[in-house]
């Protein structure tokens, strides 16, 4: 079991600095600039910047959403 979870360790460390790495060579946003993506159940996606009063709601949601813990 210890093992298990060494190993799950790793792949999200991994996982981590992939996505880190890709936003870095993609000229990903600024740090601190946040944005909102939404996926639809058809796989298509929208992308808002959280200046957009859209955005700002979307990100104000989120940000409740992970102080309770979900």
């Amino acid at each position: 079991m210890r093992k298990l979870f060494k190993g799950l360790v790793f792949l999200g460390v991994v996982a981590g600095a992939a996505v880190a790495i890709k936003n870095v060579l993609e000229g990903g946003e600024a740090p601190g600039e946040e944005s909102v993506q939404i996926t639809f159940d058809d796989g298509s996606t929208k992308g808002l910047a959280s200046n957009a009063i859209e955005g700002q709601e979307f990100t104000d949601i989120a940000r409740k959403l992970v102080e309770i813990g979900v």
